[in-house]
């Protein structure tokens, strides 16, 4: 008995110590995983980095678009900053303002972007960083290039304190539109800056900023006398521009805005200065060295944006109006956020015989317009005014109206065939079928018309010889397309 109780003593005590074994085998328990926790103190869609203070949001879209006598985004092919679509893939391919049969009827884009937008808060308020970028297929590229790639870069800025560091709107324009595409009628630019914001409360604030001139400037044109031979159609197939007598930047823009926010909608006064530098030309013979000179240009604008939630929800009405003098940028006239135009117009080229032949219109765009050799220049100026309607026939399904005008002229000493107006209807309807997808078309007619016909103006080269130009005359353009895009 006594045998039989030690074998079973001996036997447990080795269970026990091969339990024991593999208990030590086993791996050991983790420690709580620590998962991520929304954040609701900046609305829907935060949560908070793991081990951090900081909520981050992360979003972008997909998107396709198709255009017709438009390239992206929408921009319709009647200025200087559409001049990839006046590159056709074929031979003897002409540049902007030039139109022929190489060229494209409508073009594609593709494009992928994201977005973080990422906030802490802290004992001075809250800190934040946003960017916003991507990637882009367009199906042409260039002069007489075929589709690419091409990187999308937009937003990359931080606020802290009432501070705003970075890239991202001009402090001086509303960041309001209900059109796919930007219209020509009135400032919408993006640039870098060092800006400050003071809230007094009830929604009331005001913004003064220094933003880099690079996106504003637009350049210092010779014209009369002195006027380079830059409109001749034999340089058809570099394009028509003309030569820039603009001297580098010494300070950056500086732009100060008044706006009140509230239930109603928004109001916005802004204002602007913008330097003007000019180098003096140097003509072998004719001057013995060069200089520059500048002056200051200016400009003041004004938005308002009504809520009409009393006609349907989501109902608003976008009124915007300005006036520069020696600052085109923000008249608009370029129809992007991140270029600005040289010049606007189209030409019809047509040959007969063995003579080439052009119809259409043509202008320059510039802050400035030299009257002679010594540097001495006179600031242009305009006007601008747009409207916008946008109404949800369901919550699914909504349109907007769009008309704009924008009248541009030179001093009354210069040449009067430089001063045009040009003026946009258009259309759009957009339809949600399910929340984040957007289903659209748009359409949009634009017309520049001027004081003279095309080709009436005399340029002089600095060796005396005359020549006609192509500039002056009236043309339109109809344009538009389609999109699709999924924001997430």
């Amino acid at each position: 008995m006594k045998m039989v109780k030690s074998l079973l003593l001996g036997s447990a005590a080795g269970l026990v110590a091969v339990a024991g074994a593999q208990a030590a085998d086993l791996p050991v328990k983790a420690k709580p995983v620590e998962y991520v926790k929304i954040c609701s103190a900046y609305g829907a869609g935060y949560f908070y980095i793991p081990g951090t203070d900081t909520c981050i949001k992360i979003g972008g879209y997909a998107r396709m678009d198709t255009y017709v006598n438009a390239v992206g985004t929408f921009n319709p092919a009647i200025a200087s900053t559409t001049g990839t679509y006046f590159n056709g893939p074929g031979v003897g391919t002409f540049a902007y303002p030039f139109k022929d049969g190489d060229d494209p009827d409508y073009l594609t884009r593709a494009r992928g972007v994201f977005d973080m937008d990422a906030r802490t808060q802290t004992d001075y308020g809250t800190l934040r960083s946003y960017v916003r970028f991507g990637i882009e297929w367009n199906s042409s590229s260039g002069a007489g290039a075929g589709p690419a790639n091409n990187p999308y870069f937009e937003r990359a800025f931080i606020q802290f304190a009432g501070f705003t560091f970075g890239y991202t709107q001009s402090f001086f324009d509303p960041g309001v539109g209900y059109m796919l595409t930007t219209p020509y009628a009135g400032s919408n630019q993006w640039t870098s800056m060092l800006a400050y914001t003071a809230q007094f409360g009830g929604g009331f604030s005001a913004t003064l900023a220094l933003e880099d001139a690079a996106n504003r400037t637009t350049g210092v044109q010779m014209v009369g006398s002195t006027a380079q031979p830059v409109f001749n159609v034999a340089t058809a197939t570099t394009g028509l521009t003309y030569t820039n007598y603009q001297a580098g930047q010494e300070v950056p823009d500086i732009v100060a805005n008044l706006r009140l926010d509230g239930a109603w909608g928004t109001a916005q006064l802004s204002g602007a200065l913008h330097q003007v530098t000019a180098t003096m030309p140097l003509y072998a013979g004719f001057f013995p060295g060069m200089g520059t000179t500048d002056s200051w240009g200016w400009a003041i604008g004004g938005h308002v944006e009504f809520k009409l939630p009393m006609l349907a929800a989501g109902d608003s009405l976008f009124i915007q109006a300005g006036y520069a003098e020696g600052a085109a940028s923000y008249l608009g006239l370029s129809g992007t956020s991140q270029g600005r135009s040289v010049g606007v117009g189209s030409l019809d080229l047509k040959q007969v015989g063995g003579s080439l032949f052009a119809t259409g219109a043509f202008y320059t765009v510039a802050d400035a317009v030299a009257t002679n050799l010594f540097g001495d220049y006179s600031l242009t100026s305009g006007w601008a005014l747009q409207g916008q309607f946008r109404h949800y026939w369901t919550p699914g399904l909504r349109s907007a109206i769009y008309a704009g005008y924008v009248a541009y002229e030179v001093p009354d000493n210069i040449v009067a065939a430089f001063n045009f107006n040009m003026w946009q209807v258009g259309l759009n309807t957009i339809w949600s079928p399910v929340k984040n997808l957007d289903i659209g078309a748009e359409v949009l007619y634009t017309k520049v018309d001027g004081s003279v016909p095309l080709n009436q103006y005399a340029s002089v080269t600095p060796t005396g010889g005359v020549q006609g130009s192509l500039v002056g005359g009236s043309t339109d353009i109809w344009s538009g397309g389609i999109r699709m895009q999924r924001n997430f």
